[in-house]
């Protein structure tokens, strides 16, 4: 029975690290996500929410205080579940963007529904079957402090604690040649979509199908993708040939983070009509039908 309990402790406890550490190396993308949910008032609270993440992780891992920890990793993966339902059917997201850069490819609402439901049965037999530990080793305790430092001062570094407050962009409006857009627009028609991306974002993935629409339907008469790449990130060369599998017909460009700092959230499209900045589009890319010119 204890052993049960341990396994399903350590299996909960590494998808919580799991989640947190998606997310940790670029905040400002989890805050994206809160405000795509249609809860843009939260998304201060993104690194808050990744360090409790991480503190679940660790303490269920280690298995330490699992009653109160158990109940509370419940009540925040249903509020998770919660704010996922109201994204879903108000604003139409169905990847649930949970383990931020670590799941390359977009889930559906069954897949995270079933998901959820699986981790709630494992907190379920850790609440039920555990035993508090009144005594706490040495080496954990400064273990568990080393990562919640390690934690703060990582999530400290990408997050923009009023990005989101203000959504006009300092481009919108502007004629291109005015902008550091201008070298990326690499056509001269009257109009054109330039979209900026990452591999690893669902909702990039989720934009592809618009994006190729957007130049099909006649919405604009040339499309450009640019791929934001980290020269440090060791995925990327899998990343690439999961997504030129993909879409092997995409004509995409590769460009490095540190020269495109204009972009802040993936992806980021920008609407260019008569050599100006029309609109900007930052989250999912929509169809050129929904969207109004």
């Amino acid at each position: 029975m204890l052993k049960t309990q341990r396994i399903c402790s350590i299996i909960a406890g590494l998808v919580f690290l799991w989640s947190s550490i998606g997310k940790i190396g670029n905040v400002i993308y989890f805050q994206h996500i809160i405000v795509e949910y249609g809860l843009s008032y939260l998304n201060i609270l993104a690194p808050f929410i990744i360090l409790v993440e991480i503190l679940i992780g660790v303490l269920l891992i280690f298995n330490l205080k699992t009653k109160i920890v158990s109940i509370c990793a419940t009540c925040l993966l249903l509020i998770f579940t919660g704010a996922f339902t109201y994204a879903w059917l108000a604003n139409g997201i169905t990847d649930c963007g949970c383990f931020g850069n670590y799941m390359p490819m977009p889930s559906s609402p069954l897949v995270t529904y079933i998901r959820n439901i699986v981790l709630l049965v494992l907190l379920g037999i850790v609440y039920f079957r555990g035993t508090d530990i009144q005594s706490v080793e040495n080496w954990k305790r400064i273990t568990i402090y080393t990562i919640m430092f390690a934690a703060t001062f990582v999530a400290g570094m990408t997050y923009k604690p009023f990005a989101f407050i203000e959504h006009k962009h300092p481009f919108e409006h502007q004629p291109i040649s005015q902008t550091d857009l201008k070298e990326y627009n690499q056509q001269l028609d009257n109009s054109s979509l330039i979209m900026f991306f990452s591999y690893s974002c669902p909702y990039c993935i989720n934009s592809m199908e618009n994006f190729k629409a957007w130049q099909s339907t006649g919405a604009v008469e040339n499309t450009l993708a640019y791929v934001i790449v980290d020269s440090t990130n060791i995925n990327t060369d899998s990343l690439r040939m999961v997504f030129t599998q993909r879409y092997p017909s995409l004509e995409i460009h590769e460009v490095n983070k540190n020269s495109v700092d204009f972009v802040e959230a993936f992806p980021t499209s920008f609407v260019i009509r008569n050599d100006t900045i029309k609109h900007i589009i930052i989250g999912e890319l929509p169809s050129p039908y929904l969207f109004e010119n």
